[in-house]
Protein backbone atom coordinates (compact mmCIF):
# COMPACT_ATOMS: atom_id res chain seq x y z
CA UNK A 1 0.00 0.00 0.00
CA UNK A 2 2.63 2.65 0.91
CA UNK A 3 4.25 1.47 -2.70
CA UNK A 4 0.92 2.20 -4.50
CA UNK A 5 0.63 5.87 -2.41
CA UNK A 6 4.61 6.77 -2.95
CA UNK A 7 4.03 5.88 -6.80
CA UNK A 8 0.21 7.23 -6.73
CA UNK A 9 1.91 10.74 -5.07
CA UNK A 10 4.65 10.69 -7.88
CA UNK A 11 2.21 10.36 -11.01
CA UNK A 12 0.39 13.44 -9.77
CA UNK A 13 3.22 15.58 -9.01
CA UNK A 14 4.30 14.93 -12.55
CA UNK A 15 1.11 15.66 -14.13
CA UNK A 16 0.85 18.87 -12.21
CA UNK A 17 4.37 20.14 -13.41
CA UNK A 18 3.60 19.07 -16.97
CA UNK A 19 -0.01 21.17 -16.66
CA UNK A 20 2.55 24.13 -15.29
CA UNK A 21 4.52 24.10 -18.09
CA UNK A 22 2.16 23.78 -20.58
CA UNK A 23 0.46 26.93 -19.12
CA UNK A 24 3.53 28.35 -18.84
CA UNK A 25 4.64 27.92 -22.71
CA UNK A 26 1.14 29.27 -24.08
CA UNK A 27 1.33 32.64 -22.04
CA UNK A 28 4.73 32.65 -23.17
CA UNK A 29 3.86 32.36 -26.52
CA UNK A 30 0.70 34.68 -26.09
CA UNK A 31 3.15 37.62 -24.82
CA UNK A 32 5.81 36.91 -27.74
CA UNK A 33 2.82 37.34 -30.47
CA UNK A 34 1.80 40.89 -28.81
CA UNK A 35 -1.77 39.11 -27.13
CA UNK A 36 -2.56 39.26 -23.66
CA UNK A 37 -3.13 35.36 -22.10
CA UNK A 38 -7.20 34.95 -21.85
CA UNK A 39 -7.90 34.94 -18.27
CA UNK A 40 -9.15 32.06 -16.41
CA UNK A 41 -11.96 32.05 -14.91
CA UNK A 42 -11.87 33.50 -11.40
CA UNK A 43 -14.27 31.62 -8.73
CA UNK A 44 -15.41 34.51 -6.34
CA UNK A 45 -15.16 33.62 -2.35
CA UNK A 46 -17.80 34.81 0.15
CA UNK A 47 -18.72 34.52 3.58
CA UNK A 48 -22.23 34.97 4.97
CA UNK A 49 -21.83 38.59 5.78
CA UNK A 50 -20.38 39.75 2.48
CA UNK A 51 -23.65 37.11 0.28
CA UNK A 52 -26.34 38.93 2.37
CA UNK A 53 -24.55 42.55 1.84
CA UNK A 54 -24.53 41.70 -2.28
CA UNK A 55 -28.24 40.46 -1.82
CA UNK A 56 -29.48 43.45 -0.54
CA UNK A 57 -27.96 45.82 -3.30
CA UNK A 58 -28.51 43.58 -5.87
CA UNK A 59 -31.50 41.46 -6.13
CA UNK A 60 -34.64 42.70 -7.69
CA UNK A 61 -36.83 41.46 -5.31
CA UNK A 62 -35.84 44.58 -2.89
CA UNK A 63 -35.24 47.03 -6.00
CA UNK A 64 -39.02 46.28 -6.82
CA UNK A 65 -40.28 46.66 -2.94
CA UNK A 66 -37.91 50.03 -3.02
CA UNK A 67 -39.91 51.13 -6.38
CA UNK A 68 -43.26 50.38 -4.45
CA UNK A 69 -42.08 52.82 -1.87
CA UNK A 70 -42.06 55.24 -3.74
CA UNK A 71 -45.28 54.79 -5.60
CA UNK A 72 -47.14 54.78 -1.97
CA UNK A 73 -45.76 58.43 -1.30
CA UNK A 74 -46.47 59.62 -4.80
CA UNK A 75 -49.67 58.28 -3.98
CA UNK A 76 -49.56 60.32 -0.12
CA UNK A 77 -48.85 63.06 -2.58
CA UNK A 78 -52.02 62.90 -4.48
CA UNK A 79 -54.30 62.18 -1.70
CA UNK A 80 -52.69 65.82 -0.04
CA UNK A 81 -53.11 67.74 -3.00
CA UNK A 82 -56.96 66.87 -3.21
CA UNK A 83 -57.72 69.11 -0.29
CA UNK A 84 -56.18 72.21 -2.46
CA UNK A 85 -57.87 74.37 -4.72
CA UNK A 86 -57.70 73.06 -8.29
CA UNK A 87 -57.21 75.30 -11.68
CA UNK A 88 -58.60 74.44 -14.75
CA UNK A 89 -58.55 76.46 -18.29
CA UNK A 90 -60.18 76.55 -21.11
CA UNK A 91 -60.16 77.72 -24.44
CA UNK A 92 -62.91 77.19 -27.03
CA UNK A 93 -63.54 78.62 -30.49
CA UNK A 94 -66.70 78.73 -31.92
CA UNK A 95 -68.23 79.41 -35.69
CA UNK A 96 -72.06 80.28 -36.26
CA UNK A 97 -73.83 79.56 -39.71
CA UNK A 98 -76.82 82.23 -39.62
CA UNK A 99 -79.36 80.64 -42.25
CA UNK A 100 -82.36 83.64 -42.38
CA UNK A 101 -81.22 85.72 -45.33
CA UNK A 102 -82.77 88.60 -43.81
CA UNK A 103 -80.24 88.33 -41.04
CA UNK A 104 -77.19 87.71 -43.38
CA UNK A 105 -77.89 90.94 -45.48
CA UNK A 106 -77.92 93.08 -42.71
CA UNK A 107 -74.92 91.76 -41.35
CA UNK A 108 -73.10 92.07 -44.55
CA UNK A 109 -73.91 95.54 -45.29
CA UNK A 110 -72.23 96.04 -41.41
CA UNK A 111 -69.57 94.30 -42.30
CA UNK A 112 -67.84 96.99 -44.20
CA UNK A 113 -67.83 99.25 -41.20
CA UNK A 114 -64.84 98.13 -38.83
CA UNK A 115 -63.23 101.23 -38.24
CA UNK A 116 -59.76 101.19 -39.34
CA UNK A 117 -57.14 101.20 -36.71
CA UNK A 118 -54.28 103.63 -38.69
CA UNK A 119 -57.15 106.56 -38.52
CA UNK A 120 -58.19 106.18 -35.57
CA UNK A 121 -55.26 104.92 -32.60
CA UNK A 122 -57.15 105.77 -30.07
CA UNK A 123 -60.63 104.31 -30.39
CA UNK A 124 -62.91 104.96 -28.54
CA UNK A 125 -64.70 101.17 -27.35
CA UNK A 126 -67.14 99.61 -28.17
CA UNK A 127 -65.79 98.12 -30.73
CA UNK A 128 -68.68 96.09 -32.63
CA UNK A 129 -67.79 92.21 -32.20
CA UNK A 130 -67.94 89.67 -35.24
CA UNK A 131 -71.43 87.88 -34.87
CA UNK A 132 -69.95 84.85 -36.54
CA UNK A 133 -67.05 83.97 -34.32
CA UNK A 134 -66.39 83.87 -30.87
CA UNK A 135 -63.05 82.63 -28.96
CA UNK A 136 -63.42 82.78 -25.04
CA UNK A 137 -60.59 81.74 -22.84
CA UNK A 138 -61.78 80.63 -19.35
CA UNK A 139 -60.18 80.13 -15.65
CA UNK A 140 -62.13 78.15 -13.46
CA UNK A 141 -60.63 77.75 -9.62
CA UNK A 142 -62.44 75.15 -7.64
CA UNK A 143 -62.12 74.53 -3.32
CA UNK A 144 -63.41 71.87 -2.30
CA UNK A 145 -65.02 73.54 1.44
CA UNK A 146 -66.54 70.07 3.32
CA UNK A 147 -66.64 67.01 2.28
CA UNK A 148 -67.41 64.81 5.24
CA UNK A 149 -63.93 63.88 5.80
CA UNK A 150 -63.35 62.29 2.83
CA UNK A 151 -60.34 63.80 2.16
CA UNK A 152 -58.34 63.83 5.30
CA UNK A 153 -59.16 59.99 5.70
CA UNK A 154 -58.05 59.71 2.08
CA UNK A 155 -55.18 61.12 2.86
CA UNK A 156 -54.66 59.00 6.07
CA UNK A 157 -55.11 56.15 4.52
CA UNK A 158 -52.36 56.84 1.80
CA UNK A 159 -50.24 58.25 4.75
CA UNK A 160 -50.30 54.21 6.04
CA UNK A 161 -49.85 53.14 2.41
CA UNK A 162 -46.30 54.53 2.78
CA UNK A 163 -45.78 53.41 6.47
CA UNK A 164 -46.81 49.93 5.22
CA UNK A 165 -44.72 49.66 2.28
CA UNK A 166 -41.51 50.48 4.05
CA UNK A 167 -42.83 47.82 6.56
CA UNK A 168 -42.89 45.46 4.10
CA UNK A 169 -39.24 46.54 2.43
CA UNK A 170 -37.72 45.81 5.54
CA UNK A 171 -39.66 42.26 5.89
CA UNK A 172 -38.53 41.79 2.56
CA UNK A 173 -35.17 42.09 3.56
CA UNK A 174 -35.19 39.92 6.03
CA UNK A 175 -37.09 36.94 4.20
CA UNK A 176 -34.13 37.58 1.12
CA UNK A 177 -31.31 37.27 4.51
CA UNK A 178 -32.99 34.16 5.18
CA UNK A 179 -33.07 32.78 1.72
CA UNK A 180 -29.47 33.44 1.42
CA UNK A 181 -28.49 31.73 4.52
CA UNK A 182 -30.93 28.95 3.72
CA UNK A 183 -28.96 28.62 0.02
CA UNK A 184 -25.41 29.20 1.64
CA UNK A 185 -26.09 27.00 4.51
CA UNK A 186 -27.63 23.97 1.99
CA UNK A 187 -24.36 24.21 -0.29
CA UNK A 188 -21.91 24.49 2.19
CA UNK A 189 -23.86 21.10 3.74
CA UNK A 190 -23.50 19.22 0.31
CA UNK A 191 -20.11 20.36 0.13
CA UNK A 192 -19.22 18.69 2.99
CA UNK A 193 -21.19 15.84 1.80
CA UNK A 194 -19.22 15.25 -0.88
CA UNK A 195 -15.69 15.48 1.26
CA UNK A 196 -17.32 12.18 2.82
CA UNK A 197 -18.44 10.79 -0.22
CA UNK A 198 -14.73 11.32 -1.54
CA UNK A 199 -13.33 9.76 1.55
CA UNK A 200 -15.80 6.84 1.34
CA UNK A 201 -15.00 6.41 -2.27
CA UNK A 202 -10.90 6.49 -1.43
CA UNK A 203 -11.51 3.80 1.53
CA UNK A 204 -13.63 1.66 -1.04
CA UNK A 205 -10.69 1.93 -3.04
CA UNK A 206 -8.12 0.42 -0.88
CA UNK A 207 -10.79 -2.10 -0.15
CA UNK A 208 -11.32 -2.79 -3.84
CA UNK A 209 -7.28 -3.25 -4.07
CA UNK A 210 -7.14 -5.17 -1.02
CA UNK A 211 -9.64 -7.63 -2.26
CA UNK A 212 -8.13 -8.32 -5.38
CA UNK A 213 -4.49 -8.90 -3.56
CA UNK A 214 -6.52 -11.68 -1.63
CA UNK A 215 -8.41 -13.01 -4.83
CA UNK A 216 -5.03 -13.68 -6.31
CA UNK A 217 -3.94 -14.80 -3.62
CA UNK A 218 -6.96 -17.43 -3.53
CA UNK A 219 -8.30 -16.26 0.17
CA UNK A 220 -11.40 -14.26 -1.44
CA UNK A 221 -13.65 -15.42 -4.10
CA UNK A 222 -14.37 -13.90 -7.27
CA UNK A 223 -17.86 -12.36 -5.87
CA UNK A 224 -16.08 -10.73 -2.49
CA UNK A 225 -14.37 -8.36 -5.58
CA UNK A 226 -17.64 -7.71 -7.06
CA UNK A 227 -19.54 -6.66 -4.16
CA UNK A 228 -16.45 -4.37 -3.23
CA UNK A 229 -16.95 -2.93 -7.04
CA UNK A 230 -20.14 -2.48 -6.56
CA UNK A 231 -19.75 -0.68 -3.57
CA UNK A 232 -17.69 1.58 -5.04
CA UNK A 233 -19.91 2.28 -7.89
CA UNK A 234 -23.02 3.29 -5.39
CA UNK A 235 -20.02 5.37 -3.69
CA UNK A 236 -19.47 7.10 -6.94
CA UNK A 237 -22.84 7.81 -7.97
CA UNK A 238 -23.80 9.18 -4.34
CA UNK A 239 -21.02 11.69 -4.53
CA UNK A 240 -22.43 12.52 -8.42
CA UNK A 241 -25.63 13.51 -6.48
CA UNK A 242 -24.00 15.48 -4.02
CA UNK A 243 -22.40 17.45 -6.64
CA UNK A 244 -25.46 17.83 -8.50
CA UNK A 245 -27.04 19.25 -5.05
CA UNK A 246 -24.11 21.74 -4.75
CA UNK A 247 -24.73 23.02 -8.19
CA UNK A 248 -28.33 23.25 -7.61
CA UNK A 249 -27.92 25.30 -4.48
CA UNK A 250 -25.00 27.43 -6.21
CA UNK A 251 -27.42 28.41 -8.97
CA UNK A 252 -29.52 30.01 -6.25
CA UNK A 253 -27.04 31.99 -4.36
CA UNK A 254 -25.78 32.79 -7.99
CA UNK A 255 -29.78 34.17 -8.71
CA UNK A 256 -29.97 36.12 -5.03
CA UNK A 257 -26.92 37.86 -5.44
CA UNK A 258 -27.53 38.93 -8.96
CA UNK A 259 -24.77 36.79 -10.54
CA UNK A 260 -24.78 35.30 -13.54
CA UNK A 261 -25.22 31.51 -13.83
CA UNK A 262 -22.25 30.51 -14.85
CA UNK A 263 -20.44 32.60 -11.70
CA UNK A 264 -17.91 30.20 -9.66
CA UNK A 265 -18.54 30.81 -6.02
CA UNK A 266 -17.00 29.60 -3.49
CA UNK A 267 -18.27 29.53 0.12
CA UNK A 268 -16.12 29.88 3.90
CA UNK A 269 -16.21 26.84 5.76
CA UNK A 270 -17.44 28.45 8.73
CA UNK A 271 -18.66 25.48 11.49
CA UNK A 272 -18.16 27.25 14.63
CA UNK A 273 -21.40 26.66 16.65
CA UNK A 274 -22.45 30.20 19.01
CA UNK A 275 -24.99 28.85 21.29
CA UNK A 276 -27.73 30.90 21.43
CA UNK A 277 -28.63 32.29 25.38
CA UNK A 278 -32.24 32.71 24.42
CA UNK A 279 -35.37 30.56 25.48
CA UNK A 280 -38.99 30.75 26.49
CA UNK A 281 -40.52 33.10 27.47
CA UNK A 282 -38.03 35.89 26.59
CA UNK A 283 -37.88 34.60 22.49
CA UNK A 284 -42.04 35.60 23.00
CA UNK A 285 -41.28 39.04 24.01
CA UNK A 286 -38.70 39.46 21.68
CA UNK A 287 -40.90 38.11 18.51
CA UNK A 288 -44.10 40.66 19.81
CA UNK A 289 -41.26 43.38 19.82
CA UNK A 290 -39.84 43.01 16.80
CA UNK A 291 -41.49 41.38 14.27
CA UNK A 292 -42.90 43.76 11.90
CA UNK A 293 -45.49 41.80 10.49
CA UNK A 294 -47.40 42.84 13.97
CA UNK A 295 -46.42 45.91 13.01
CA UNK A 296 -48.01 45.31 9.45
CA UNK A 297 -50.81 44.11 10.61
CA UNK A 298 -51.71 47.03 12.57
CA UNK A 299 -51.24 49.47 10.07
CA UNK A 300 -53.83 47.26 7.30
CA UNK A 301 -56.02 47.76 10.66
CA UNK A 302 -55.63 51.27 10.97
CA UNK A 303 -56.20 51.41 7.09
CA UNK A 304 -59.63 50.03 7.28
CA UNK A 305 -60.35 51.84 9.64
CA UNK A 306 -60.15 54.73 7.03
CA UNK A 307 -62.09 53.15 4.22
CA UNK A 308 -64.99 53.71 6.63
CA UNK A 309 -64.76 56.87 7.47
CA UNK A 310 -64.21 57.60 3.59
CA UNK A 311 -67.73 55.42 3.17
CA UNK A 312 -69.67 57.21 5.76
CA UNK A 313 -68.40 60.08 3.91
CA UNK A 314 -70.35 59.88 1.33
CA UNK A 315 -73.81 60.11 3.97
CA UNK A 316 -72.83 63.65 3.75
CA UNK A 317 -73.13 66.68 1.76
CA UNK A 318 -70.07 68.15 -0.10
CA UNK A 319 -69.75 71.55 -0.49
CA UNK A 320 -67.36 73.62 -2.86
CA UNK A 321 -66.56 76.99 -4.26
CA UNK A 322 -65.90 78.02 -8.03
CA UNK A 323 -64.85 81.23 -8.83
CA UNK A 324 -64.78 81.57 -13.09
CA UNK A 325 -63.02 84.10 -15.02
CA UNK A 326 -63.77 84.39 -18.85
CA UNK A 327 -62.65 86.78 -21.27
CA UNK A 328 -64.24 86.39 -25.33
CA UNK A 329 -63.16 88.12 -28.41
CA UNK A 330 -64.12 87.43 -32.12
CA UNK A 331 -60.41 87.15 -32.51
CA UNK A 332 -58.40 83.80 -31.90
CA UNK A 333 -56.41 86.89 -29.12
CA UNK A 334 -58.80 87.38 -26.94
CA UNK A 335 -56.48 89.53 -25.16
CA UNK A 336 -56.74 92.40 -27.66
CA UNK A 337 -58.62 95.24 -26.95
CA UNK A 338 -62.22 94.23 -28.35
CA UNK A 339 -62.31 91.20 -26.49
CA UNK A 340 -64.49 91.50 -23.32
CA UNK A 341 -64.21 90.12 -19.74
CA UNK A 342 -66.66 88.49 -17.35
CA UNK A 343 -66.78 86.52 -14.06
CA UNK A 344 -68.79 84.22 -11.79
CA UNK A 345 -68.29 83.07 -8.00
CA UNK A 346 -70.63 79.69 -7.63
CA UNK A 347 -71.08 78.21 -4.47
CA UNK A 348 -72.23 74.39 -4.67
CA UNK A 349 -74.03 72.25 -2.25
CA UNK A 350 -74.07 68.52 -3.01
CA UNK A 351 -75.35 65.76 -1.55
CA UNK A 352 -76.66 62.54 -3.08
CA UNK A 353 -79.55 59.98 -1.58
CA UNK A 354 -79.09 56.96 -2.30
CA UNK A 355 -78.96 55.57 1.22
CA UNK A 356 -79.63 51.63 0.89
CA UNK A 357 -76.44 51.00 -1.39
CA UNK A 358 -74.30 53.63 0.81
CA UNK A 359 -75.16 52.54 3.89
CA UNK A 360 -74.33 48.64 2.93
CA UNK A 361 -70.95 50.04 1.56
CA UNK A 362 -70.32 51.53 4.93
CA UNK A 363 -71.49 48.26 6.60
CA UNK A 364 -69.04 46.21 4.31
CA UNK A 365 -65.85 48.33 5.08
CA UNK A 366 -66.89 48.04 8.90
CA UNK A 367 -66.75 44.17 8.00
CA UNK A 368 -63.64 44.61 6.51
CA UNK A 369 -62.35 46.32 9.47
CA UNK A 370 -63.34 43.64 11.94
CA UNK A 371 -61.52 41.21 9.71
CA UNK A 372 -58.74 42.95 9.36
CA UNK A 373 -58.69 42.73 13.68
CA UNK A 374 -59.50 39.15 13.88
CA UNK A 375 -56.22 38.37 10.98
CA UNK A 376 -53.82 40.78 13.27
CA UNK A 377 -54.81 38.36 15.85
CA UNK A 378 -54.18 35.16 13.78
CA UNK A 379 -51.23 36.37 12.83
CA UNK A 380 -50.07 36.66 16.11
CA UNK A 381 -50.61 33.80 17.44
CA UNK A 382 -48.79 32.04 14.39
CA UNK A 383 -46.18 34.32 14.93
CA UNK A 384 -45.62 32.55 18.29
CA UNK A 385 -46.03 29.46 16.54
CA UNK A 386 -43.20 29.92 14.45
CA UNK A 387 -40.89 31.01 16.93
CA UNK A 388 -41.77 27.73 19.07
CA UNK A 389 -40.93 25.14 16.66
CA UNK A 390 -38.04 27.45 15.75
CA UNK A 391 -37.15 27.08 19.26
CA UNK A 392 -37.49 23.40 19.19
CA UNK A 393 -35.80 22.53 15.75
CA UNK A 394 -32.58 24.63 17.12
CA UNK A 395 -32.67 22.57 20.57
CA UNK A 396 -32.29 19.24 18.59
CA UNK A 397 -29.73 20.28 16.58
CA UNK A 398 -27.58 21.19 19.17
CA UNK A 399 -28.70 17.99 20.91
CA UNK A 400 -27.79 16.00 17.33
CA UNK A 401 -24.48 17.20 17.21
CA UNK A 402 -23.10 15.91 21.02
CA UNK A 403 -25.11 12.40 19.78
CA UNK A 404 -23.33 12.46 16.22
CA UNK A 405 -20.00 14.00 17.37
CA UNK A 406 -19.47 10.63 19.85
CA UNK A 407 -20.74 8.40 16.95
CA UNK A 408 -18.31 9.78 14.29
CA UNK A 409 -15.67 9.09 17.01
CA UNK A 410 -16.95 5.62 17.44
CA UNK A 411 -17.41 4.62 13.88
CA UNK A 412 -13.92 5.54 13.33
CA UNK A 413 -12.62 3.49 15.53
CA UNK A 414 -14.67 0.31 14.14
CA UNK A 415 -13.96 0.74 10.80
CA UNK A 416 -10.07 0.82 11.71
CA UNK A 417 -9.99 -2.26 13.61
CA UNK A 418 -12.65 -4.08 11.27
CA UNK A 419 -9.87 -2.71 8.67
CA UNK A 420 -6.63 -4.16 10.61
CA UNK A 421 -8.83 -7.22 11.17
CA UNK A 422 -9.49 -7.56 7.27
CA UNK A 423 -5.87 -7.54 6.59
CA UNK A 424 -4.82 -10.05 9.45
CA UNK A 425 -7.75 -12.15 7.71
CA UNK A 426 -9.77 -12.31 11.19
CA UNK A 427 -12.75 -10.32 9.63
CA UNK A 428 -14.88 -10.45 6.74
CA UNK A 429 -15.08 -8.08 3.84
CA UNK A 430 -18.78 -7.67 4.59
CA UNK A 431 -17.50 -6.51 8.18
CA UNK A 432 -15.25 -3.74 6.91
CA UNK A 433 -17.94 -2.31 4.34
CA UNK A 434 -20.38 -1.84 7.28
CA UNK A 435 -17.97 -0.22 9.43
CA UNK A 436 -17.08 2.02 6.48
CA UNK A 437 -21.07 3.07 5.60
CA UNK A 438 -21.71 3.12 9.31
CA UNK A 439 -18.65 6.02 9.29
CA UNK A 440 -19.94 7.36 6.34
CA UNK A 441 -23.48 7.90 7.48
CA UNK A 442 -22.22 9.23 11.07
CA UNK A 443 -19.94 11.72 9.76
CA UNK A 444 -23.08 12.82 6.92
CA UNK A 445 -24.94 12.91 9.67
CA UNK A 446 -22.75 15.43 12.03
CA UNK A 447 -21.72 17.64 9.54
CA UNK A 448 -25.65 18.09 8.56
CA UNK A 449 -26.12 18.78 12.51
CA UNK A 450 -23.77 21.62 12.85
CA UNK A 451 -24.49 23.41 9.28
CA UNK A 452 -28.65 22.83 10.26
CA UNK A 453 -27.92 24.12 13.82
CA UNK A 454 -26.79 27.47 12.20
CA UNK A 455 -29.62 27.23 9.62
CA UNK A 456 -31.98 26.83 12.30
CA UNK A 457 -30.60 29.54 14.84
CA UNK A 458 -30.97 31.92 11.47
CA UNK A 459 -34.07 31.03 11.35
CA UNK A 460 -35.36 31.65 15.15
CA UNK A 461 -33.74 34.77 14.23
CA UNK A 462 -35.52 35.68 11.56
CA UNK A 463 -38.67 34.27 13.43
CA UNK A 464 -37.98 37.14 16.20
CA UNK A 465 -37.23 39.83 13.88
CA UNK A 466 -33.72 40.39 14.77
CA UNK A 467 -31.96 38.59 11.93
CA UNK A 468 -29.78 41.29 10.19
Amino acid sequence: MHFLRSATEKVSVALISAMVVVTLSATDDALAKGRKPKPEQRSIRLNLPQAVGIALKSNLSIVDARIAVKESEYQRGEAYSDMFPSLSLEYSATGYRYKQQSNVSNLAAAQDSRRDSSQYPYADYPFRIDPYKNFTLSATLSQPIFSGGKLLANYKYAKLGVDHSKIQLEIDKQDLILNVCKAYYSLLKQELIVDVANQSITALKSLRNQTRKFFEAGTVTKADVLSTEGDLASAIIDRTDALTEVGRYKAQLNLLLGFPQETAIEIERDLKIVPLPLAPPVIYRIAAANRLEIRRANISVGQAMELVKTARADLMPTISLQVQGSRSNDDWNVLDREGTNDWSMTGLLSWDFDMFRTKDTVREKMASQDRAVVQETQRVREIMEEVKEAYLDLKRAESNIRGYRKAVEYRKESFRINEVQYRELTATYTEVLDAQRYLAQAQGNYYSALVNYKLYRATLERRMGILK
